[in-house]
């Protein structure tokens, strides 16, 4: 299957939604975006299934309360994709921003994500 850009964008904002959807939304949603075996992994944890992704989400909103992802770039092919993403806070300061690989299974879902947090963001010196 080749993913097409505006597919895989669509793909990226639906599963970034699921971040910041109450629990009671988020399991309908997720299962539009990831299978159900689907592996996550980002430097904090490494778990396998959307319902060990779902309580993962849970602890986003408890330490993020009104946080939300927004989708800056994607690129895709085939089965694979990338996005550079911000975390917003409620009230929308940058407070993150990283990349997300995924691969996507025949549904046209992810089957495996892997999120890369870049460093803090503060007024530390570049090395030249």
């Amino acid at each position: 299957m080749n993913l097409q850009a505006a597919t895989a964008e669509q793909l990226w904002r639906r599963y970034a939604a699921t971040w910041s959807a109450s629990a009671d939304v988020r399991a309908g949603a997720l299962a539009g975006c990831v299978s159900v075996e689907v592996r996550y992994c980002d430097p904090n944890v490494s778990i396998e299934g959307s319902a060990a992704l779902s309580d993962y989400m849970d602890a986003f909103h408890e330490s993020v309360p009104g946080g939300r992802f927004d989708i800056l770039t994607v690129l895709a092919h085939h089965d694979r994709t990338i996005a550079r993403w911000a975390l917003l806070s409620a009230d929308g300061i940058v407070l993150q921003t990283g990349t997300s690989a995924a691969r996507t299974d025949g549904a046209s879902r992810f089957a495996a994500i892997t999120g890369f947090f870049d460093p803090p963001l503060g007024d530390e010196e570049i090395p030249s």
